[in-house]
């Protein structure tokens, strides 16, 4: 006569303690990925930077001739924050820049959810 081992469900403590598991290791991806998207973000923004600065004075001194550190005021950028999202830009500049644009507007998107992700994380821990 064979004995079947009930199996029984895991506790709501057990799933607790998994979900901040899940949550621990999680973390340092989003950390990760934070550090890379801020370093693609000073690469691209450079290059960027460059390509306006020789290729487009006009649209660079525009945007208030911004600079990777020095110089750069919260003023300069939003409105490169503001060029960089908008889509009328398209029609001025060649397709290198567009394609920059759309790079560094991607880049913001994931560092804002990558960020936000460390935050509930770290939040979710202290309470």
């Amino acid at each position: 006569m064979s004995v079947m081992k009930e199996s029984t469900p895991l506790h709501n403590a057990s799933l607790k303690f998994a979900a901040i598991g899940l949550n621990q290791q999680m973390l340092p991806v989003f950390f990760g990925l934070l550090l890379a998207a801020a370093a693609a973000w000073l690469f691209l923004s450079n290059r960027f930077y460059k390509v306006l600065r020789y290729n487009y004075p006009g649209l660079y001194e525009r945007l208030g001739c911004p600079k990777l550190f020095m110089k750069k005021s919260l003023a300069v950028n939003f409105r490169v924050l503001k060029f960089i999202f908008r889509c009328d830009h398209e029609t001025a500049v060649d397709p290198a820049v567009i394609r920059l644009c759309h790079g560094l507007r991607s880049l913001f998107c994931i560092y804002v959810i990558c960020l936000a992700g460390c935050l509930l994380l770290l939040f979710g821990k202290l309470v």
